[in-house]
Formats: C-alpha cells, sequence, structure tokens
C-alpha cells in the first residue's frame, strides 16, 4: 500500500482477507476515542495501533464537533513515516 501524507484510509483497507478462513483478519487495533484540539478543530479520535508490534500508526476520527469537518467520521489517518514501501522492485 502506498499513503502519502494526510489521506484518508478507509476501513476495508485495513481489513485483510485469510486463506484458511471466510472471516476477515484485522492486523489494525483501535484504542479508546478522546477529544483532541487539531489543525482543523475539535475531533474525538482514536489512536490506531499495530496488532502485531503494538505500534501507533495514526488515529481514527471518531466524531467531528464542526459540520464541515463531519466527513472524516469513521476515516482513518496513518502517518506517512509508518509506512514501508514494498513493491518487490529494486
Amino acid at each position: 500500500m502506498i499513503v502519502t501524507g494526510g489521506i484518508a484510509v478507509p476501513t476495508a483497507a485495513l481489513t485483510w482477507p485469510t486463506t484458511t478462513t471466510s472471516s476477515p483478519r484485522v492486523n489494525v487495533g483501535c484504542g479508546p476515542a478522546e477529544e483532541r484540539v487539531l489543525l482543523t478543530g475539535l475531533h474525538a479520535v482514536a489512536d490506531i495501533h499495530c496488532e502485531n508490534c503494538k505500534t501507533t500508526l495514526g488515529w481514527k476520527y471518531e466524531q467531528a464537533f464542526e459540520s464541515s469537518q463531519k466527513y472524516k467520521e469513521g476515516k482513518y489517518i496513518i502517518e506517512l513515516n509508518h509506512m514501508i514501501k514494498d513493491n518487490g522492485w529494486d
């Protein structure tokens, strides 16, 4: 996956199907929501982390308190410094 700074990642991108069962495997966990003042105003956000190594990867917008920011609810932000581009090419 290639993510550029500031792109919200949909839930489907964080859920991977398995070959051994019919249920999806989720490799990203979500912490409790808390209110934070971000550059675009007050939001309720929850940190997201890798289920394997527990590194915080970014956050999920749980609630936006300003009407102009409601489109962010349910979206994810993954910080670019936690992404590795691996396409198998040298």
